[in-house]
């Protein structure tokens, strides 16, 4: 098997791992095939354009101003369209304006196709991340910190997208205007050109160098970014816990922490780039002092005419730009390949409760709940609930009464299945939960948690969490069991009126605890 790893003095650009983040995401651009097919004709008519562009002064200088361009097939189409020199100068003029316009109405084809394109695999592509996220359990999503999924669903989506969709089209544009001009460069003065190409391998060694460096720098990055994510999360989540302790000073230094080592990391890659940049732009300039040299020497001895030399040095100037691209590509894609990694990861995490293969909708309930010999450990070295036998009647209300840590919570997630039990089976009216559908099974049952939240939706919305479907006069009947009035107006001492319509927040509520515990 080929090993698509390039060795550098410095280690290996893993040309693998980057093929295997693409071939994982490659889905999300099928359906945008055409509309990358039509990017890469404008982008081709980009190149067309960049390639006619020296070529006006090539004819200002040699049939305008010296009258040094023979007999050759140019030469011949201008006298026939221009006899005098001042009409020749308004068509090179026109010419200019012409190749001006063209280039601008490709570019901007170009660049809207790929804006289009690139919003909508993001868009798709989050979605379908955070869906997958809802599928995963609470322990799932334990073993990750809610800021690092956060920076997955924004930052690492829209990186993964200069790889996905920019590139495509990037690659191949810069690419092809490389070849398109270095072969004119060859017709034009094999000589030089073997000169000018032998700048392109060190901008490619620089490339292929520096890039496994600035992935490194950003994996370290993006796992700073994430800390910070997550401090200011539980903060921000917590702020009357944290004022209340007068934590402000504390919490400010560990953000501080955090915040500084994510600037060294961004700095750190921010200088391999520039490294990078610079080599090729030392390269770019080195190549130009030699063609010059040796092509001014050309001109005077009458190998070749100074429209010539204008046209190639303008070709090897303009070579150059596409190489940065390439090279500053060559850093998106190393940053992309990172991003990719760390969503796939998250994609590739399997549910560690769902639906068994057979598991079929939970019908009719009556209520009987049982628990037969379930034993069950958040870890191997703490048992929550060992051999647990409970019978609960339909209809009949049950206090479960405990120390903190007895296993009161543990019995609930279990039978919510958001947990699984290492032994023993849990049957609602005899059927087992674990042969029955996940969203039939907590559609029958409801649930106060002990810890209230509000999202941050209207009050109203909040109240028919639940039940989504009857938003209509249930919110309305759990607010006035708040306090609210006939008009949907929730009566609060401290804060006044509050409408069921009012946007409501677990940080900025304006309820109090009974009535958010109460809707």
């Amino acid at each position: 098997m080929v090993r698509w790893n390039i060795k550098t003095r410095r280690g290996r650009l893993d040309l693998d791992r980057t093929r295997s983040v693409w071939l994982r995401f490659r889905e999300y651009i099928q359906p945008h095939r055409r509309s990358l097919f039509f990017a890469l004709l404008a982008a081709v008519g980009v190149i067309g354009m960049q390639v006619a562009a020296p070529w006006p002064i090539k004819i200002i200088f040699d049939y305008i101003l010296s009258d040094n361009m023979g007999s050759s097939w140019m030469a011949r189409a201008l006298d026939r369209v221009s006899s005098p020199s001042g009409s020749a100068l308004a068509w090179v003029c026109g010419g200019i304006l012409l190749i001006a316009v063209i280039d601008s109405v490709f570019s901007y084809i170009r660049d809207v196709l790929l804006a289009q394109t690139g919003q909508r695999v993001v868009g798709q592509l989050r979605q379908d991340l955070f869906a997958h996220l809802q599928t995963l359990s609470p322990p799932d999503l334990a073993r990750h910190h809610t800021g690092g999924l956060l920076v997955r669903l924004t930052s690492d989506i829209q990186m993964l997208r200069q790889m996905l969709v920019n590139a495509v089209v990037t690659a191949g544009e810069n690419g092809l205007l490389i070849i398109t001009m270095v072969a004119v460069m060859f017709w034009l003065n094999p000589t030089l050109a073997l000169l000018g190409v032998l700048t392109i391998p060190i901008s490619l060694g620089a490339s292929w160098r520096i890039s496994r460096q600035i992935r490194k720098a950003t994996d370290k990055q993006r796992e700073q970014e994430s800390r910070i994510a997550s401090v200011a999360h539980d903060v921000l989540g917590a702020m009357s816990i944290i004022q209340a302790f007068n934590r402000e000073r504390i919490e400010e230094k560990r953000f501080a922490r955090q915040n500084q080592r994510s600037i060294r990391a961004g700095v750190k890659a921010t200088r391999l780039e520039s490294k990078l940049s610079r080599i090729v732009s030392l390269a770019s300039a080195a190549g130009v002092c030699v063609i010059l040299y040796v092509g001014v020497r050309s001109v005077l001895s009458g190998d070749m005419t100074a429209g010539d030399l204008l046209v190639f040095v303008a070709y090897l100037r303009a070579v150059n730009k596409p190489m940065r691209k390439i090279a500053k590509l060559a850093a998106q894609v190393a940053k992309a390949t990172s991003c990719g990694t760390r969503i796939a990861e998250i994609f590739a995490i399997t549910p560690s409760v769902r639906d068994h293969e057979n598991a079929q909708p939970l019908s009719a309930v009556k209520g009987r709940i049982t628990f037969e010999k379930v034993s069950f450990a958040y870890d191997s070295n703490a048992p929550a609930l060992s051999m647990i036998d409970l019978t609960i009647a339909a209809g009949e209300r049950v206090a479960i009464v405990g120390h903190t840590g007895a296993g009161k919570s543990t019995l609930m997630k279990l039978l919510l299945r958001f947990y699984e039990p290492q032994s023993g089976v849990i049957r609602l009216d005899g059927v087992d939960i674990g042969d029955v559908k996940l969203r039939s099974l907590r559609r029958r049952i409801g649930w106060v948690h002990q810890d209230t939240v509000l999202f941050g939706m209207t009050v109203a919305e909040n109240i028919a969490l639940g039940r989504h479907d009857a938003y209509d006069r249930r919110p309305v009947g759990a607010g006035r069991s708040m306090g609210a009035g006939p008009r949907g107006v929730i009566l609060d001492q401290a804060v006044g009126c509050i409408s069921v319509d009012r946007i409501a927040s677990h940080r900025t509520r304006r309820v109090s605890g009974h009535q958010t515990q109460q809707g």
